[in-house]
């Protein structure tokens, strides 16, 4: 079974069963931990948690991967196309580099990238203030309401650097 198709089905098993903490909303978004088993998410998005989030760090214990999947439409690009997601907070800034994938039913391209490491992502969202996701002119600011408390959660469950 591949990462691809392991992470929508540990996903929805975590949506399903999984402890909420650390939720805060701010309009509409809001960040979330969840851990169900070894599985454990750090989302911001809508409080519909069938909707996709914006951003969604999964980090599966089990097998030693985390993964970073954002759900912005990269119009211009193809499946499998190269991409470099930059998350910036004050001075402070990681890049991510992964790969554009295509969600099934509405054909819209997102960012996926695999294995990736975890501490560089979560120094940044411990940072004050928004966060800037961009890649290229493709951008969105992530609120800080509630993201402390999330990510606290999220590094308590997730084992992974």
């Amino acid at each position: 079974m591949t990462l691809r198709s392991l992470l929508p089905a540990l996903l929805a098993a975590a949506l399903l069963t999984g402890a909420v903490s650390g939720a805060s909303a701010q309009g509409r978004d809001l960040w979330q931990a969840q851990v169900s088993g070894s599985f454990v998410t750090l989302r911001y998005g809508e409080v519909n948690q069938r909707e996709k989030p914006v951003f969604l760090l999964s980090c599966l214990n089990g097998v030693n991967i985390a993964v970073l999947s954002v759900y912005t439409d990269f119009p211009e690009r193809q499946p499998g196309d190269p991409i470099t997601v930059k998350l910036t907070a004050g001075d402070q800034s990681t890049s991510v580099a992964g790969e554009s994938a295509q969600e099934d039913g509405t054909g819209i391209i997102y960012f996926e990238a695999g294995d990736i490491a975890v501490k560089p992502v979560l120094k940044i969202l411990r940072e004050k203030g928004p966060v800037s996701m961009t890649s290229g002119a493709i951008g969105n600011d992530l609120s800080e309401a509630g993201r402390a408390e999330a990510v606290e959660q999220f590094s308590k469950d997730c084992k992974l650097d």
